[in-house]
């Protein structure tokens, strides 16, 4: 069993009562002498307050909740490492929840969340845009974050990427390269943002005046797997010469793919990404993709929500994250194909 603050008065001869008032920043008034003693006492007695108590005397649980639709996913773990490497680093804790891209479950990690009386919530999906789980958050004057959210009617505390800028940006540039047959694989629009890269993608071509083959356009989940078999079906009915692949891990699908058809990369096949995980840089040939600061955002969303529970009565900020082209071994010039 722990020490406890009986166990501090005994050793300094200190009252529990101003023990206490030390221990929870409540001791200025008492000499310095006497501070440093319970402080010293209280180290080297291993002593950690208790956690319902202090909590009922702070009205704080110094833990975030966090919902995310699929932790397995290399893009929602960066993320969850970005939150929880802040909130470590100012004495916070993480509980983090995975829906498996499932709303009802999310709605019940809302409740169970706000039944631990977290200080705040870090949300990463679309899913739950259309639950009634806001109102709950407004009514307990819970702060919350939206991460990739931009169609939710909020004003406030929302932090995401131009997806449709993304799609823009990895179209013009296969185009720059001289590829005019671009083929896309994409997810079903649940994951709007991923419907964004695509209107993204058709609205490049339409500016160069190239056509937007419907036979070009390929569905597959947000997987490997789902990657793997929307890019067979494209790579066997079309000519197309370039890729783009609206997330990484469908494009480590593609490329599987492609080395099932004898369809060599970047030679015979350019092949853009969109996120940039770690996987990435690694593949064979390295996968150029457009890359979004995953970890960051995290950490960002973890810095505006600690600074939401500090100051409830101001309006959380807004922040768009920015968006690179990251080139590598995966794409190159059409004229350049052998």
């Amino acid at each position: 069993m722990g020490a406890t603050i009986r166990d501090i008065a005994e050793k300094t001869g200190v009252s529990i009562t101003t023990i206490s008032q030390i221990l929870n920043g409540k001791g200025s008034r008492f000499s310095e002498a006497t501070r440093n003693k319970v402080f010293q006492t209280a180290k080297d007695l291993a002593y950690k307050p208790n956690f319902f108590a202090k909590n009922m005397v702070t009205n704080r649980t110094n833990t975030i909740g966090m919902i995310v639709p699929e932790v397995t996913d290399p893009f929602f773990s960066q993320m969850v490492k970005g939150a929880e490497d802040y909130l470590n680093a100012h004495d916070y804790m993480i509980l983090l929840c995975n829906s498996s891209q499932d709303s009802a479950r999310e709605d019940l990690y809302v409740e169970e969340l706000l039944h631990r009386a977290v200080d705040g919530l870090i949300i990463a999906s679309p899913n739950i845009l259309a639950s009634n789980v806001f109102e709950q958050l407004e009514i307990r004057h819970k702060p919350y974050i939206l991460l990739d959210c931009k169609r939710h009617h909020r004003e406030e505390g929302n932090i995401f990427i131009d997806d449709y800028e993304g799609g823009y940006m990895a179209t013009e540039y296969l185009i720059s390269l001289g590829h005019t047959q671009i083929g896309i694989i994409t997810s079903d629009d649940s994951f709007y943002s991923v419907e964004e890269r695509l209107q993204g993608y058709l609205a490049c071509l339409e500016k160069h005046q190239l056509p937007g083959e419907s036979a070009w356009i390929s569905e597959g989940d947000q997987t490997m797997a789902g990657g793997y078999f929307a890019a067979k079906q494209l790579l066997t009915t079309t000519e197309i010469t370039a890729l783009f692949v609206t997330n990484d891990q469908m494009a480590v699908g593609a490329y599987r793919a492609a080395l099932e058809l004898g369809i060599h990369i970047p030679n015979d096949l350019s092949i853009v990404g969109f996120d940039d995980i770690e996987l990435a840089e690694y593949m064979a040939p390295a996968l150029t993709t457009i890359r979004q600061p995953i970890y960051d955002i995290g950490k960002t969303a973890a810095e505006y929500l600690l600074k939401a529970t500090q100051n409830p009565t101001e309006k959380i900020a807004n922040k768009k994250m920015p968006l690179d082209l990251i080139i590598r071994e995966s794409t190159q010039k059409l004229d350049a194909r052998r």
